[in-house]
């Protein structure tokens, strides 16, 4: 009996090759950095733009900042290098599962869109963008929902 291809941790690419797929603490250690650099870039932004003495107000305004700043980040550098900066520091990096290729525009795109909408969904959205990455874990593949829309997975580098 052969041991599903996550036990092994190991994914056999459209292209044939044979890559080690990133393991689960590598990508949340990936995005706990990424969330962070977010953040803190966001704290800065709106502090720059603070217009308001409204607690809701400044609130709605830091999340809107927040969403576009990961709007930009990880579609960007996916699309571009195929890493973020947590996923350099990590030595992961997403590529197409046919090709083993970087994303692109279009499956970056993809992939950052099903978490990222979600979490617009005001109380449940958090839950709902995190239940998308945790799918991971039971995935043969280690592939989340937003891996699977966008056809990528995420290998060791």
């Amino acid at each position: 009996m052969t041991a599903p291809r996550a036990m092994t941790g190991r994914v056999t690419l459209g292209n044939g090759e044979v890559r080690n797929l990133a393991s689960p603490g590598k990508r949340l250690a990936a995005r706990i950095i990424d969330g962070a650099l977010v953040l803190v870039a966001a704290v800065f932004l709106s502090a720059v733009i603070r217009g308001s003495d409204s607690f809701f107000l400044r609130f709605f305004l830091f999340m809107v900042v927040v969403f576009f700043l990961l709007l930009l980040y990880e579609p960007t550098l996916i699309a571009l290098r195929g890493q973020t900066l947590g996923k350099a520091m990590m030595n992961v990096k997403v590529v197409g599962a046919e090709d083993g290729e970087i994303p692109g525009w279009g499956k970056s795109l993809g992939r950052w869109l099903l978490p990222g909408l979600l979490s617009l969904i005001p109380i449940l959205g958090g839950l709902l963008s995190l239940l998308v990455y945790v799918s991971l874990l039971w995935d043969d593949r280690r592939q989340g929902w937003h891996d699977k829309t966008a056809a990528t997975v995420v290998i060791d580098v």
